[in-house]
């Protein structure tokens, strides 16, 4: 029998675009679209500014294009720096269990797609074999965000990211056209690159720092050299998957189930369980729940005396609990600073990270309304497997409380259309806006990838110019 190792990269190696079904296309298409929204918007964040600065000074051949930018870097450099600028709103796509994705398995496709002329199908067929490799090997481990109960915050005391080490290796070197054999190099090289699991102590220290749960960017450049090396003749470990000390077991996973992870393979997609972000913060927070209540009751903040939240055991922890905002970081993450500007009807986007939100003495003021616990079926061992969330706002001498399963509704494409013009608004013209739309509708048809970055590009921001954007 072959090892998981084998089954994944011959599978990665064989599938072409004919064997997607429509929806997984569509789907693709879908998060394409929000990722280059976020991506657009991204380039105005301190930490987008930094990603698009470094690129261009790792030098190389001018190959590949930074969405939105119009002078081309390395393809590791826009594999670098997209991953970055995708990710730094959190405002990212999600694909449970390994959650954060997409800003760590497109990016390859892009870069070495436009390095080798690849056609929007070769872009497609990259990025959703990317997100699948990823989703099944978290779905092998316990080191990701599942809802297993365990330790202090309700979580695995150990998990991170680093199974997208494979998936942006199968996204990498699909675009590049690897058999079964340097795939199977490229998941070893990328599984020995893969990152520590630092997630826990970031969320125990309320760590400002950039990287977050782990640097995307990285990760998209490493797989990106990962099929580069694998390429040109340079050998992995092809066991990296398998056995009683494989990744699994230095990724630090207290189980290895390798059924789940090649169960159905080519014949059940992960990315169909895509979830779209509606605000760019942690999704934690049930903003939804909240912004339902202040509409159905016509409450204005100056109306809103209290606010009492029950969430995720995660709610207790310093990065969710910090109400000091300075930096677009912290923004992302405090329980509070997010309720707050919710309560005022931000218009979600780069306006909930900017200098002017976070200083703003009515979002600062609304804060010490709010209080944050635990959810009590937290407590409970037959609690659903889906977290819950629970709000009460009092207003006027009455409280008005609601309560649901803290999960992502699945918005339509005009939501997605939407959030995208309003990323790109203050990148793009509206005429490139609808051009990006209406080819990204189109990818499929599209004989090279380069007119689609093309039409994301600008002149780069200027220090004024990146400035203004954020105020």
């Amino acid at each position: 029998m072959k090892s998981v190792t084998q089954q994944l990269a011959e599978f990665t190696a064989e599938t072409r675009y004919e064997d997607l079904p429509e929806r997984v296309v569509h789907e693709a298409k879908r998060v394409i679209l929000d990722s280059f929204g976020c991506a657009l918007a991204g380039m105005a964040t301190s930490r987008g500014r930094i990603a698009v600065d470094f690129a261009r000074r790792l030098g190389g051949p001018p190959e590949s294009t930074i969405i939105g930018i119009t002078d081309m870097v390395s393809c590791t450099g826009a594999a670098f720096a997209n991953g970055e600028i995708i990710t730094a709103m959190d405002y990212d796509a999600l694909l449970k269990p390994a959650t954060h994705v997409t800003p760590f398995v497109l990016p390859p496709a892009l870069a070495l797609g436009e390095s080798r002329s690849a056609s929007g199908k070769d872009v497609i067929l990259a990025a959703v074999l990317g997100h699948e490799i990823t989703s099944r090997v978290a779905s092998g481990t316990s080191t990701f965000h599942t809802v297993e109960k365990k330790g202090p915050a309700g979580r695995k005391m150990i998990h991170g990211y680093s199974s997208n080490a494979f998936g942006s290796a199968a996204s990498a070197g699909k675009a590049l056209g690897l058999d079964g054999t340097r795939m199977a190099h490229c998941f070893g090289i990328a599984g020995y690159n893969s990152p520590m699991q630092a997630s826990s102590q970031r969320n125990h220290s309320g760590t400002d720092a950039m990287t977050k749960w782990a640097c995307a960017g990285w990760m998209a450049e490493m797989g990106t050299t990962a099929a580069l090396l694998a390429e040109m003749g340079y050998t992995g470990d092809v066991t990296v998957l398998d056995g009683d000390y494989g990744f699994w077991r230095f990724s630090g996973s207290e189980r290895w189930t390798p059924e789940a992870v090649v169960s159905g393979l080519g014949k059940e997609w992960h990315i169909v369980n895509m979830e779209y972000k509606r605000f760019p913060c942690c999704g934690v927070i049930p903003l939804d729940l909240f912004i339902r209540m202040v509409e159905e009751n016509h409450l204005a903040p100056g109306e809103i005396e209290d606010v009492k939240l029950w969430l995720d055991p995660h709610a207790n922890l310093p990065l969710w609990q910090n109400r000091q905002i300075t930096n677009d970081i912290q923004a992302q993450f405090s329980i509070a600073y997010n309720i707050a500007v919710a309560a005022h009807r931000i218009r979600p986007g780069i306006e909930w990270q900017t200098p002017a939100c976070m200083n703003d003495p009515r979002i600062t003021a609304f804060m010490d309304k709010i209080s944050v616990a635990v959810h009590p079926d937290y407590e409970k061992p037959e609690r659903p497997s889906s977290p819950r969330s629970g709000v009460e706002v009092f207003a006027g001498g009455r409280a008005h409380a609601g309560e649901m399963p803290e999960t992502l509704r699945a918005p339509d494409d005009k939501f997605l259309e939407d959030k995208f013009r309003h990323n790109a608004s203050g990148v793009l013209s509206e005429k490139k806006i609808d051009g990006v739309i209406e080819s990204i509708w189109k990818l499929d048809e599209m004989e090279n990838i380069s007119s689609l970055m093309k039409l994301t590009a600008q002149p780069p921001f200027s220090k004024g110019e990146s400035e203004n954007r954020r105020r």
